[in-house]
């Protein structure tokens, strides 16, 4: 079934990290994230703000990224390119094929 989708824009190599908590020692937890699995995907910027956050300047960026479906992809995971790494907003299962998914996604500092 044709998607309309030309499969040679997916450009940027994309590692999906999901999380998981360890044990702080002190009764709490620290999150952190590992690897599961590389995805081809396209970024486009959508825009950007700048606030002030505890006593500094803040920029968020936001992007749109498409990407070939993932099983189990959830907003709880991230997806990291270099030292990019982009939170999951919200995730859109592209119709009719459903072979692809439109992700809204924020960058943030590592």
């Amino acid at each position: 079934m044709k998607t309309g989708l030309d499969p040679g824009i997916l450009r940027h190599r994309l590692y999906v990290e999901a999380p998981y908590e360890v044990p702080d020692g002190a009764g709490g937890v620290t999150r952190a994230f590992e690897t599961v699995g590389l995805v081809w995907g396209l970024i486009e910027p959508l825009g950007g703000t700048e606030l002030l956050a505890e006593e500094r300047l803040v920029q968020r960026l936001t992007h749109r990224i498409i990407l070939r479906r993932f099983a189990g992809l959830t907003a709880a995971h991230r997806l990291r390119k270099g030292a990019r790494l982009f939170d999951i907003r919200a995730i859109r299962e592209d119709v009719p094929a459903r072979s692809y998914l439109t992700l809204l996604a924020e960058e943030v500092a590592p």
